[in-house]
């Protein structure tokens, strides 16, 4: 009996990741260079021999349509509670040649990223999302508060109202030791 053969990661692939960080998969891209996957997050090509990497807590969401991956992908806009305030971006789509075992790795990464995750209704008629990621290579888990939009995530009772809800969920979903 015989092992299926892995393909063998181009050097060309390798190219820019960080010493200490292992390839999980990774695929051709329609418009030329790789993508990959570590545990660390997903390196895409951001031009001419270069690279950015995203990492896992901050893709808010992946879908695979063949031949096209859609990221939604969140930024930190600020602190709150203790929690990251994010906003999300638009999806960024990419489209990849060849996708091997890319997409079902972007989307396990990301899933297992995600520890808890919950609406909130605000006083508003909109709400707070409320999330709890594991952060590759930490201890512990990151806490993220997204507003809906159309929410002022300036507006100083709707930020005192978010910290009450997150402390409340932290409380309910992570109980002390006794």
């Amino acid at each position: 009996m015989t092992l299926p053969r892995r393909d063998r990661l181009p050097a060309e692939a390798a190219q820019g990741l960080d010493r200490d960080e292992r390839v999980t998969a990774w695929a051709e891209m329609s418009g030329g260079g790789f993508a990959v996957t570590t545990p660390r997050g997903l390196w895409l090509p951001s031009g001419p021999d270069r690279r950015e990497r995203l990492d896992w807590h901050l893709i808010d969401r992946a879908v695979w349509r063949s031949p096209m991956l859609a990221l939604t992908v969140a930024v930190p806009r600020g602190e709150l509670g203790g929690a990251l305030v994010i906003e999300e971006l638009p999806a960024r789509v990419v489209a990849v040649a060849n996708p091997r075992r890319l997409p079902p790795e972007v989307r396990l990464r990301v899933t297992r990223s995600v520890w808890y995750a919950e609406d909130q209704r605000l006083r508003s008629s909109a709400g707070v999302r409320i999330v709890a990621r594991r952060v590759s290579g930490q201890d512990g888990l990151t806490w993220h508060l997204r507003f809906a939009a159309g929410v002022d995530p300036d507006d100083p009772l709707l930020r005192a109202e978010a910290i009450r809800l997150l402390d409340a969920t932290r409380r309910n979903v992570c109980p002390r030791p006794r």
